[in-house]
């Protein structure tokens, strides 16, 4: 049987151990917490990362099709204007056309005009 001093002599060595398990336990605890720290700054970082480089990717994707808009829309400024020039010389070719009727037409009014003078003259 256990006496009394060898009873308080294992109550201090449990108090002891007790004490040395709740400073081991305290001292995981806080590694515990500087770890999840430390991965929560590591995944923000990563995430600020991922982030900037999604960033860049979507600015040049947008940088490639705005230069693929202005290129069509050169094309098609360009290819208005080729349809201006040919419509402006088709233009150009029905009014000397046109003139050059209006001259026959002339040029044979006259004639008849000149007959008709130049009968009514031998009449």
């Amino acid at each position: 049987m256990k006496s009394y001093g060898t009873f308080s002599e294992d109550l201090e060595q449990r108090k002891v151990a007790l004490a040395q398990r709740r400073q081991q336990q305290m001292e995981r605890i806080k590694q515990q917490n500087a770890q999840t720290v430390s991965d929560a700054g590591e995944r923000l970082s990563a995430a600020k990362a991922k982030g900037a480089e999604n960033d860049a990717e979507m600015k040049r994707k947008q940088d490639v099709e705005k230069e693929k808009r202005a290129a069509a829309q050169a094309a098609r400024d360009e290819a208005e204007a080729e349809r201006d020039k040919k419509q402006a010389m088709k233009d150009e070719i029905r009014q000397d056309l046109a003139k050059e009727r209006e001259d026959r037409r002339k040029a044979i009014e006259t004639k008849r005009m000149e007959k008709e003078r130049a009968q009514a003259e031998k009449d």
